[in-house]
């Protein structure tokens, strides 16, 4: 019975159904992080909860080195040098940065919206903690 459903004449058809399937994992440009791989995810929290947790981010990192971290903010660049992306408290009158370095290297331009995730980590330069997503990606 299974041979008279699927004969020559139906090849053609499976064939592309399964290209369309599989093209359902393949996606262009990056591809969301799954949520069970972010242990702090910000985009979820209200404006005031993330500009609170990531003040505490910059106020205790040591709690929060090691951490894989989704946030969306206002990508902004000094000097071409390093990436931060800006995020705005509730008022939209004060905002904290993180820096990122993507993998890919390929950094939008500045003011773009981004949703960025990467591991949280500092370093230490003259003196001064930096706090940064390194091994990044952006989400599109």
């Amino acid at each position: 019975m299974v041979r008279k459903i699927f004969n020559k004449a139906h090849k053609p058809l499976v064939l592309f159904m399964v290209l369309v399937m599989s093209l359902q994992f393949v996606g262009c440009g990056s591809a969301k992080v799954p949520d069970s791989d972010v242990d702090i995810d910000l985009t979820t929290m209200s404006s005031t909860v993330v500009y609170s947790t990531v003040a505490a981010m910059i106020g205790t990192p040591d709690e929060f080195r090691g951490q894989t971290v989704r946030m969306e903010g206002t990508s902004i660049s000094t000097h071409g040098q390093t990436h931060s992306c800006l995020i705005y408290d509730a008022l939209g009158c004060c905002a904290e940065g993180i820096e990122y370095e993507l993998t890919d290297g390929k950094y939008p331009d500045d003011e773009a919206t981004i949703t960025i995730v990467g591991t949280y980590t500092t370093y230490t330069m003259g003196g001064k903690i930096y706090f940064v997503l390194v091994d990044a990606v952006q989400e599109k």
